[in-house]
């Protein structure tokens, strides 16, 4: 080792290269759900425009779009913080898809399910990252 060289050249050389799978596999997990809140805005944007749902039913699945997204987007960057809030989304997001399972009927119940697999997807690759996180940011 050069005394003269800045101790962050000798640090890059030695440094493993990290593998951003994990992130990104949460950051698709994010991204899947704000598609399929998508989907759902579109069911009652459609129903609004009917009349049979009012326009205000609307707001919540706008405001879960934007929040799914843009944590998708930070996992994908790689910033940490992102990784409590979007395991809470998910967390919660999956409690009320299984009550909601269990308390529709017909085409709704395939709707639901369809949610509780997007949410347990979301869950495992989030807990992925955050091991991911945790044992690159020990070394």
């Amino acid at each position: 080792m050069n005394p003269y060289e800045p101790p962050r050249a000798v640090a890059v050389e030695n440094a493993r290269p990290v593998s951003k799978t994990p992130l990104l596999l949460a950051a698709l997990g994010a991204w899947g759900a704000a598609a399929y809140w998508a989907l759902l805005t579109a069911l009652l944007a459609f129903g609004a425009a009917m009349g049979s749902v009012g326009a205000t039913n609307l707001i919540l699945p706008v405001i879960l779009i934007a929040l799914y997204a843009t944590r998708g987007v930070q996992m994908l960057k790689g910033e940490a913080r992102a990784i409590r809030s979007l395991l809470w989304l998910h967390g919660v997001g999956g409690v009320v898809a299984v009550m909601q399972v269990a308390t529709s009927q017909g085409f709704f119940v395939a709707l639901q399910a369809v949610k509780v697999v997007v949410h347990v997807f979301g869950i495992v690759t989030v807990l992925m990252a955050r091991r991911h996180v945790q044992n690159n940011w020990l070394e």
